[in-house]
């Protein structure tokens, strides 16, 4: 045992939370217990990782190294990008200095970590691979698993339990703090992701679940410019292409005023089409009303239409079906935006004009990820063409042309 205190402990007149190091005094909620006689305080940020107050004492387990003999399998050789990422990942590691790696959807990050993981576990250093979203975080532990079938790996959400000793664990973000200067290297798949992206105490997370020297890998293809404020001072590796050499696909923009009272010739018939040619399709809306108008408005004209958002007790069972082609057609919030992958899938985008930059290259980062079929439709049905739908055209053709000049896409 390391170190025992209270869950939540008064200093300097302030409420601090050991588990989630929490200072805002609005996270603490006080009431008198009637059977005690005292006040009892207890946080409410991170009480769905467990309840902790300042009457029950937390205990803090030491934490300890263990080496590994750890190797992987990788039915394919890694691209000439994916070798040079995984080289700079591994001089990192060794040299506990962090890095950022800007890569565009499909450049196959997940493939190009595994020699770092190899090496790190090869050292005996403790890893956590996180990421702010449960879908994500269950699409790579699938992936690794698969890759690294002797090792005892962790996969902690809030819909399962720790195993083994968490000396390699796959995580959403806020399972972090379940430990404490534990970890010598933390992965972050979609850093830009929601909600690390708007809660500055998440990132601080990153730094208490670390040893004091440590290495971060960040790893995004949208890094927001308030992230690369706060890591000026990090290596930033961009890389342009993806894994299979073929150019990232390009938003077409269309015109569509979207009727949620009744069905539109347009829309019904590029449904109908993408069935015909076996197309898989997801369609994309910022609102969750229109969206369930849509699906009882088209669900008789087309074939098992579905639609999932995040709050749907059965998303978990939804992409699981889609993924296994029940679905050919699935209606969706930004839930789908990213950590999902599959082959001959197009997306549609509905009322595009309102939705920002970042979401649009996400999202059309979905489509030709996988090599058997490795370009696709991205279309952007809008009201008006808006500075975000252009921003992100314009970013994905950025990237597209700094993949081309280093020789990374055919």
């Amino acid at each position: 045992m390391k170190q025992i205190s209270k869950g939540v402990t008064l200093k300097h007149g302030r409420w601090i939370c050991s588990q989630c190091h929490s200072t805002r005094q609005s996270h603490f909620y006080q009431y008198r217990s009637v059977i005690l006689d005292k006040k009892i305080v207890y946080c409410r940020n991170c009480v769905n990782i467990g309840r902790v107050d300042n009457m029950n004492d937390v205990f803090l387990i030491e934490t300890h190294n263990v080496k590994s003999s750890c190797h992987y399998q990788l039915p394919f050789e890694l691209s000439e990008q994916q070798q040079f990422a995984s080289k700079k990942i591994v001089t990192a590691i060794a040299h506990l200095r962090s890095l950022l790696l800007h890569a565009v959807t499909g450049a196959g990050k997940t493939e190009m970590i595994f020699e770092g993981i190899k090496y790190a576990r090869n050292e005996g250093l403790n890893i956590a691979i996180v990421s702010p979203r449960v879908d994500v975080v269950i699409e790579v532990s699938m992936r690794i698993k698969k890759a690294f079938v002797d090792e005892d790996i962790d996969v902690l959400h809030q819909s399962s339990q720790q195993q083994f000793d968490g000396h390699f664990v796959i995580a959403t973000v806020h399972q972090l703090y379940r430990f404490k200067q534990h970890f010598d290297l933390i992965i972050v798949d979609e850093v830009d992701a929601f909600p690390l992206s708007v809660d500055p105490t998440l990132m601080q997370t990153l730094v208490h679940a670390s040893k004091f020297k440590h290495c971060h890998i960040l790893m995004t293809a949208t890094p927001p410019r308030v992230l690369m404020r706060q890591i000026k001072h990090l290596e930033v590796i961009a890389l342009p292409a993806r894994f299979h050499r073929y150019p990232l696909p390009v938003p077409r923009f269309q015109f569509l005023k979207i009727n949620p009272h009744k069905k539109q010739y347009k829309l019904l018939k590029y449904l109908q089409q993408q069935i015909e040619q076996q197309r898989y399709t997801l369609v994309f809306f910022n609102n969750i009303d229109v969206m369930k108008r849509l699906f009882h408005l088209y669900k008789n004209e087309v074939p098992s239409l579905t639609y999932v958002y995040s709050d749907d007790a059965l998303r978990f069972d939804k992409i699981e079906r889609l993924r296994r082609g029940d679905h050919q057609i699935v209606f969706t919030t930004t839930i789908l935006e990213r950590g999902f992958t599959m082959a001959y899938l197009d997306v549609l985008i509905l009322n595009s004009h309102l939705f920002e930059a970042n979401a649009i290259v996400q999202i059309a980062g979905r489509v030709g990820r996988k090599a058997e079929a490795p370009t696709g439709l991205v279309l952007c049905m809008h009201e008006g063409i808006t500075l975000p739908m252009l921003q992100a055209r314009h970013s994905i053709k950025k990237m597209n042309k700094l993949a081309q000049k280093r020789g990374w896409i055919d």
